[in-house]
């Protein structure tokens, strides 16, 4: 079973999907009975992608492709007080870390 998930929101719609809200991965929880703490939020953007992550209490992987050097370096105070786990040049390092560290969890 898939399934794909699409916040179709502004800001001004106040929402409970756009990220870094909670709305989208609550549904998927239900659907898929995932459990955050073993989960992996992956993405360039530390304001949405790696807050979402912590509101989660899952691992957060910054990739700096996209715009995640930017996120990293001058939007890096929109998501100061939230650090990512990994940094990954790119989804493939990404995806090479998830598997190194569900071998060697922490």
């Amino acid at each position: 079973m898939d399934a794909v998930y699409c916040c179709p929101h502004t800001s001004e719609d106040k929402c409970n999907c756009k990220k870094p809200l909670t709305g989208m991965i609550d549904k998927a929880k239900k659907e898929f009975e995932i459990d955050p703490q073993k989960a992996y939020v992956v993405g360039d953007m530390g304001m949405a992608d790696m807050v979402l992550a912590k509101n989660i209490n899952a691992r957060g992987i910054l990739v700096l492709t996209g715009v995640g050097k930017g996120s990293l370096n001058e939007f890096r105070d929109t998501w100061k007080d939230v650090e990512a786990d990994y940094i990954a040049n790119n989804v493939l390092d990404a995806v090479r870390l998830i598997i190194n560290d569900l071998i060697l969890p922490q």
